[in-house]
Formats: C-alpha cells, sequence, structure tokens
C-alpha cells in the first residue's frame, strides 16, 4: 500500500451520529460490518515496543518519521485471519504492509527464532515485514506491550477502498499481553470512556463531501493514538478523568 494520508479526531457519540447521517449518502458501509448484527467488528491488537518504550517516547518528542509494529486480527478465534503490521508515519501520512501469519510463524515470533526467516524460503515483499519485526527483536529487544482492542464501524466510498471513514468505540487494553492472549477480554481495561475516535483515511484525490467534515461540525485534528493512549495510562502520563482524557497522542 502506498503513502495515504490519516486524520484523527476525538468526538462525543451524539456527533458521531450527525456525522455517519451526513455520510450516508455519499458512503457504504463496510462488508465487515454489513454481515454484523451490531453494524461493527472487532479490532484486536497487540503492539511491540522496546523495554524503554522507543516508539511511545518517539511521539511523545515529536518525531515525525516512525514505525510500529503490530499483530492484528478481528472478532474472534474461530474465523479471524491473524497479521503482522508494519506501519511508517511521516506526519499525517502512512504506508502500511502486512503479512498473513500461519501458526509457525506465529510460534517463531513467540520464541524469538531470528533463524525462522532463513529456514522459511524465499521471501516476497510482504515478508520482509516479519524480517523486519525479527531486527528490531534483536537489536531493540521489541517485545509485545500493550493488548489493545476496540470496535470500529467503517465506511467507504462506493467502488474502492481508498477512501475510508471509520468510528472506533470502547477502546480498552492491557499491559504485557502473550501473542494468545489477544483474543482475551477479562483483562482489558477501559479507557476514553464516553468518547469516539473518528479516523479519515485518502489518497491524494479527496471528494468534496469529505472536504466538507472539518467545517461543517467543527472538527478539530486530535492526536488520537490508542498504543500511545494505553500506554501512557499505565505509565501515568496521560492524565485520566472518569469522562475521558485530557489528550491522547497520534503515532
Amino acid at each position: 500500500m502506498g503513502n495515504r494520508y490519516e486524520l484523527k479526531y476525538l468526538i462525543r457519540p451524539d456527533l458521531a451520529e450527525e456525522i455517519i447521517a451526513f455520510l450516508e449518502p455519499h458512503v457504504e458501509m463496510d462488508d465487515y460490518c454489513c454481515r454484523s448484527d451490531t453494524r461493527s467488528y472487532t479490532v484486536r491488537s497487540i503492539y511491540f515496543d522496546s523495554p524503554d518504550f522507543k516508539c511511545f517516547h518517539e511521539k511523545a518528542n515529536g518525531q515525525k518519521a516512525r514505525e510500529k509494529f503490530r499483530i492484528r486480527t478481528y472478532n474472534d478465534p474461530a474465523s479471524a485471519p491473524v497479521f503482522l503490521e508494519h506501519k511508517r508515519k511521516d506526519g499525517c501520512t502512512y504506508a502500511k504492509k502486512r503479512l498473513l501469519l500461519t501458526a509457525s510463524t506465529l510460534k517463531a515470533i513467540e520464541t524469538l527464532d531470528y533463524n525462522y526467516v532463513n529456514t522459511s524460503g524465499p521471501l516476497n515483499n510482504n515478508d520482509l515485514v516479519l524480517e523486519r519485526l525479527f531486527f528490531r527483536m534483536s537489536r531493540n529487544a521489541y517485545s509485545p506491550v500493550a493488548l489493545v482492542v476496540y470496535d470500529r464501524e467503517a465506511y467507504i466510498y462506493p467502488g474502492q477502498d481508498t477512501t475510508r471513514v471509520t468510528f472506533d468505540r470502547n477502546l480498552r487494553t492491557s499491559m504485557f499481553p502473550d501473542l494468545k492472549q489477544i483474543w482475551e477480554e477479562d483483562r482489558l481495561e477501559y479507557l476514553l470512556y464516553n468518547w469516539t475516535i473518528l479516523e479519515v483515511k485518502f489518497t491524494y484525490i479527496v471528494p468534496r463531501w469529505l472536504r466538507q467534515l472539518s467545517t461543517r461540525f467543527d472538527l478539530r485534528r486530535q492526536a488520537c493514538s490508542k498504543y500511545c493512549t494505553s500506554v501512557g495510562h499505565f505509565l501515568g502520563e496521560i492524565p485520566s478523568y472518569k469522562d475521558g482524557v485530557a489528550y491522547v497522542w497520534t503515532i
């Protein structure tokens, strides 16, 4: 996937419903939401970071060019694929690569089997994601740091998936999970409470109705990194309130 733009906003649920009503003539719900009784699906991600929280502090220090690794899956373990994703950001643009994981690949990551890449056959472009993660695990001691879970309602521009608007709710997290715990719910702690994270993703061509969003609803771009919000909460670096947080970071 080439570079795309990603804009984030922290909004109240009632405003989210107003925005959805405005979008309905221009977008369609994505296939995963259409097949769900709740009009949403659950996103589950385990993020990797170093013991000194390199990824977390790169954003906190204002570094524009940065990367992150996560293992991502959806809904329940019976049917959902599991991916390794590598996301590079430069300001508000990003590029993402993902690799579909097999049981043997997951085991190699769990056991820090750095030789797996050399013995698993020829590498394609997506396989390099795994090689890059192993490099970070070896050089910077990357390991699973946070399990981040939320429920996503997603809309796409009809006929293509390059313009995407999502509403993420019920953010919940736990720290230092095993990879097998990616479907776990029991230990998760809810964050942001009565807030919705609105994300707008697009390439260089922006539909007119999408350009109208920020002015029509007085939206103000706000840093809303789910990973940094989760880590910051547990490190005590983000002041928390009963109805939400004072600020969150983008990564």
